[in-house]
């Protein structure tokens, strides 16, 4: 059997999160659509394929959030649906679509591995670090910075709302605490207490890289860990002009084998703001 592929597999997950999301029975979807409810059945498996009308019909009809927000997931789908029907090799990912797929993972997948080395990673972030610091450090207008605030706001929520066992690990650079100094007080502390409060969560561990180590550019990994809803591994990075959604298994191990000497390096959060306290007050 094939290996699935990342966009076939967000396909799947975004057709099944649109259905699950409304409530609605297969059968309630199938009347809707004018289907058996054995089709619906299908899609939701990935052992039937919905046109592109079927598509923009159902996340109509079923789709949640803002009108924007429905049309965005009815495009990728829709792309998806015509790569795999043209029988190409795969779906051009923009960087749009790989926030998605970086999305997706965080809402699907049981394993979850964060590289930062000189920023608080997003979900974790709090209004200050990312409107103070980041939107002044890059430049941005205020409508963008909204927008990628909005989508931090929503990718920490979806990791929250998780109800199975999953597994997020964090290792963050030290760079990426000194930029606290650049908050007001009672920002900073706010910062340093969310960051707490991730770090309680069972779901969640975070650790701060103060030593020399073998990392380099920042990712995200992704693995199923017997996730009956996620896709394939892969692991979501970044470069200053462009980001990558990376599925091939022997470059994703290449990821994958740093993480464990790594994370022996790094120091538990509650450890290292003990020692720094004086240098983060």
């Amino acid at each position: 059997m094939a290996r699935l592929t990342l966009s076939n597999w967000y396909g799947i997950a975004a057709l099944n999160d649109c259905i699950d999301s409304s409530g609605a029975s297969d059968v309630k979807v199938a009347a809707a659509l004018d289907y058996s409810p054995q089709t619906i059945a299908n899609w939701k498996k990935g052992t039937g394929q919905p046109s592109v009308g079927d598509i923009r019909e159902l996340f109509t009809r079923f789709g949640k959030g803002s009108r924007e927000e429905r049309e965005e997931q009815i495009l990728y789908v829709q792309e998806v649906i015509r790569t795999k029907k043209a029988d190409r090799k795969g779906l051009e990912f923009d960087p749009r679509f790989n926030a998605i797929l970086l999305e997706m993972g965080e809402r699907h997948y049981n394993y979850s591995f964060t590289w930062e080395p000189d920023r608080v990673p997003g979900p974790l972030q709090n209004d200050a670090f990312h409107f103070k610091i980041l939107q002044a450090l890059e430049g941005t207008t205020d409508e963008v910075s909204q927008f990628g605030r909005n989508f931090k706001v929503r990718r920490a929520k979806g990791l929250r709302s998780r109800c199975e066992p999953f597994k997020l690990y964090f290792a963050i650079g030290e760079a990426a605490l000194l930029w606290l100094r650049h908050l007001e007080a009672g920002d900073r502390r706010e910062q340093l207490d969310l960051l707490r409060e991730w770090n309680s969560l069972l779901s969640c561990e975070i650790r701060i890289m103060a030593h020399p180590h073998t990392f380099h550019s920042n990712f995200q990994l992704f693995l199923p860990a017997k996730s009956p809803a996620a896709g394939p591994a892969f692991v979501f990075t970044e470069i200053r002009d462009r980001t990558w959604c990376i599925e091939e298994p022997e470059r994703v191990k290449l990821y994958h084998d740093p993480i464990e000497p790594n994370w022996h390096r790094a120091t538990p959060l509650e450890e290292y703001l003990d020692a720094e306290r004086d240098r983060l007050a």
